[in-house]
């Protein structure tokens, strides 16, 4: 029984919460990017990481735990 507990919450929990994690890093890797990107070529003084940019990263990690999880309920394909 603990073997399949631990399995399970690691499928449901675990797994997602990793996923979601990535999804952040990706989604805030590339905001900081394009400011500095916007830096190089003139269009912004100084480069600012802002609690909006924490804001938009979560989406990435809502979208990409959701994905995971989601992905559990799914049937299995043949």
């Amino acid at each position: 029984m603990l073997v399949t507990s631990k399995s399970t919450f690691q499928k449901f929990v675990l797994n997602p919460i990793k996923s979601g994690l990535l999804g952040f890093l990706l989604f805030f890797v590339v905001l900081v990017i394009t400011k500095y990107l916007g830096k190089l070529i003139g269009s912004v003084q100084n480069v600012t990481i802002d609690p909006e940019d924490f804001l938009l990263s979560s989406i990435g990690f809502v979208m990409f735990f959701l994905i995971k999880f989601l992905e559990n309920f799914s049937g299995e394909k043949s």
